[in-house]
């Protein structure tokens, strides 16, 4: 299902637990990033778990975001400077259960990423790496 302007005005919204605004956007197959623009910047916490997405990128200017929720879905690439530009507030990225395979993956996102202060990569092939635990 591809991620519409309908789609995300027809998503459930609630305060989480932490007292955050949530978009929840689970499990509908959403290929790609696109259309966020139409959320008018009205949510901390964005939840793309078990979805579609491949890479996460294409984000628009977000300067509320803090939270981004993205477990299990097939995640290979990240870009780190669209993250870095358009989600300034960005402190929680959960990539539980993806395919991020590369520590390069994980550097673009620490190097854009400032106020990053916690990534979630249990499950991630990268994980595997030698010089991961280093890293």
């Amino acid at each position: 299902m591809r991620l519409s302007a309908t789609l995300l005005q027809s998503s459930e919204q609630r305060t989480n637990a932490l007292g955050e605004r949530e978009l929840i956007l689970r499990g509908l197959s959403i290929p790609a990033i696109e259309h966020l623009a139409a959320t008018l910047d009205q949510f901390d916490a964005i939840d793309l778990t078990d979805n579609n997405l491949v890479r996460l990128d294409n984000f628009p200017r977000l300067n509320r975001l803090s939270s981004l929720l993205c477990a299990d879905n097939a995640i290979e690439g990240v870009d780190g400077p669209n993250l870095g530009q358009n989600l300034p507030a960005l402190k929680s990225l959960v990539l539980t259960g993806n395919r991020v395979g590369r520590l390069d993956e994980v550097k673009k996102i620490g190097e854009n990423c400032p106020q990053l202060e916690f990534l979630s990569l249990i499950g991630n092939p990268v994980t595997n790496c030698p010089t991961y635990g280093n890293f």
